[in-house]
């Protein structure tokens, strides 16, 4: 099994008269070990959709709307705000995945935690 899957991954931002689809049905999988990039144009969604998995859309105006994204077989979409946090803060993902070496707190910064 997948140690990441972001399944139809949704997440759109909403104003008073429009709806942008940020990240629109993305899918993808992440073995133990594996080493991905999101590539793409300028403003195709590929920092929303990280942002996404780590849940740091500013919500309002954003929101994931519809998917799944399981990692370790936790569904994340389904944890509370502390559950996530603490996740965040044992190094789950974000920067921290791709350099060992470094201090997690040298990948990220998350005011919560």
């Amino acid at each position: 099994m997948p140690l990441l899957q972001v399944k139809n991954l949704k997440t759109h931002f909403f104003s008073d008269d429009s709806v942008t689809k940020a990240v629109d049905g993305v899918s993808y999988e992440v073995e133990a070990g594996e080493t991905v990039a999101l590539v793409g144009e300028s403003g195709c969604g590929k920092s929303v959709s990280s942002l996404s998995v780590m849940q740091l859309i500013p919500q309002p105006p954003g929101k994931i709307v519809d998917g799944e994204i399981i990692f370790d077989d936790r569904d994340l979409l389904s944890l509370s705000s502390e559950e996530m946090r603490r996740m965040r803060a044992k190094g789950f993902c974000h920067n921290s995945a791709l350099n060992r070496r470094l201090d997690r707190l040298e990948h990220m910064i998350d005011p919560g935690i």
